[in-house]
């Protein structure tokens, strides 16, 4: 029963009541009238009206100020008529609302609506719900939920150069000063030990001391470490730290940009934003992590230790984050990543000056403006 009908009820006892006391036969008609017409609600939400509901997004992602097409397919399985009945869509903060016509067995029919978005985010459609009741809204019964459907906003993002060529220039990998018994990355020569895989023996310097020293000396390749190419992306989404959510806003599309650019230039690229990750996934879902990202309090530390625990091979991360954040919590989140990653920190403080700078082995581009992005980018790259 909804409040119109609990309303109903008490305002038709007490009519009653007030009739059958006083004897007066137009309060008695008045109450009975009212108890009878909600006792014909109640049946009218008990009656059966089961339909199979199909909930569809066309495209499931968009820019902000996009708009998809929604669909809501119903359809009758049984083998009766089923009862007329009022469709309820959530489609974010908002209800789509429909009137079903009584449909015969093997019916259906489509409802469309429109799915306008102003703003990154993720929007929830659904679930749907077939709500029961009487004309007059004195009773009332939801079924049959339908799946929730998410239509992705993703984040605007800026068209960067690429950031391969400098940034990692071979193909095996960035080299590193560990020395490895086995790699791609040819560093020097040693004296054989006890215990050497002699596939990695250098015949022609073995000849060359033999001969010189009239001895069998036997001469091993020494390499190093090499790092594939693996960028880390970590947005810090502390509200406070940007001063208001436009200027967050502009990291989140900084952040989504360089990771677009490192995808589609090959690279194995692993997000960590705020209370959400992904790790070495497609472009279309790498956004569809940035569209769930929302202000969060993990500071810089915490966000490089997760960033570590995704991926220990990041061998660049592009640290994105708001004027407020200080060198020394930067210092504290280039120590969790390792000494052999590079860390690059992008300061987003609108209305400043753009400018690049090293401090503490850490290279720190502030960005007055997005515009910028593409110049500051083409640092990162080595360019």
């Amino acid at each position: 029963m909804t409040r119109t009908g609990w309303g109903a009820l008490v305002v038709g006892v007490l009519v009653g009541l007030v009739g059958w006391t006083f004897a007066w036969e137009e309060a008695r008609i008045i109450g009975l009238a009212l108890v009878v017409l909600l006792g014909v609600a109640v049946l009218m939400a008990l009656g059966g009206s089961r339909v199979d509901l199909d909930l569809q997004l066309h495209p499931v992602r968009v820019s902000p100020g996009g708009v998809a097409d929604g669909s809501l397919l119903v359809s009758n399985p049984r083998s009766r008529r089923v009862a007329p009945a009022d469709l309820e869509v959530p489609v974010g903060s908002r209800v789509e609302a429909f009137r079903m016509p009584s449909l015969g067995p093997g019916v259906r029919i489509d409802f469309p609506f429109p799915v306008r978005t102003t703003r990154r985010g993720v929007v929830l459609v659904g679930p749907v719900t077939t709500v029961l009741g009487d004309p007059f809204g004195l009773a009332r019964r939801t079924l049959n939920a339908s799946r929730t459907v998410e239509l992705f906003v993703h984040p605007r993002t800026v068209n960067l150069p690429s950031l391969d060529a400098g940034l990692i220039r071979d193909l095996e990998g960035r080299p590193t000063q560990d020395p490895s018994l086995s790699d791609l990355d040819f560093h020097t020569l040693r004296g054989y030990l006890p215990g050497d895989d002699r596939r990695h023996i250098h015949w022609q310097s073995s000849a060359r001391m033999s001969a010189a020293s009239g001895t069998t000396s036997l001469m091993m390749k020494g390499y190093t470490d090499t790092r594939r190419s693996h960028l880390g992306v970590v947005l810090d989404a502390r509200l406070d730290g940007y001063g208001d959510d436009d200027t967050f806003e502009i990291g989140v599309t900084a952040a989504a940009s360089v990771a677009v650019r490192a995808l589609r230039d090959e690279m194995d690229v692993t997000v960590v934003a705020g209370g959400h990750a992904v790790d070495r996934v497609g472009v279309a879902r790498t956004l569809d992590g940035f569209a769930r990202v929302e202000p969060d309090g993990t500071d810089l530390p915490a966000l490089a230790t997760r960033l570590v625990g995704l991926a220990p091979g990041t061998s660049i991360t592009v640290v994105v984050t708001g004027a407020a954040t200080s060198l020394a919590e930067a210092q504290r989140a280039a120590t969790h990543l390792g000494p052999h990653v590079r860390v690059v920190v992008l300061r987003v403080a609108p209305g400043e000056r753009s400018t690049t700078s090293t401090v503490a082995g850490l290279t720190f581009l502030t960005m007055g403006s997005l515009d910028d992005l593409t110049r500051l980018v083409r640092v990162v790259g080595g360019r």
